[in-house]
Formats: C-alpha cells, sequence, structure tokens
C-alpha cells in the first residue's frame, strides 16, 4: 500500500502502520468532532493487524 504523504504513524500495532511510520490507509477519519485539545483526537480508521497484542 502506498502511504498518505504528511500523515505520521506510531500505532505499530495498526494494519495502516509501515516500517517507516508512515500511514498506508487509503483515507483517514479523526475524531472525536467535538474535542477541544489533542489529547481528546483519535484515529477512527485505526485496525488491529493480525498477531498484534491489540487482538
Amino acid at each position: 500500500m502506498n502511504e498518505i504523504k504528511g500523515i505520521c504513524c506510531e500505532a505499530k500495532n495498526c494494519v495502516y502502520h509501515d516500517k517507516s511510520d508512515c500511514c498506508t490507509a487509503g483515507h483517514i477519519t479523526v475524531g472525536k468532532s467535538n474535542a477541544t485539545t489533542t489529547s481528546e483526537t483519535a484515529c477512527q480508521t485505526f485496525k488491529c493487524c493480525d498477531g498484534c497484542e491489540c487482538k
């Protein structure tokens, strides 16, 4: 898969994470819509990869 230019990702358990800490999803969705700080946001596109700790 191709990376999304400019999107860095440290979620190593995500199926879209690559070894260079880039996101390879076709698009991303970031939520929550009522967030007022960065700590209240999260990637809604995250999917746990096979064999990862989150499964």
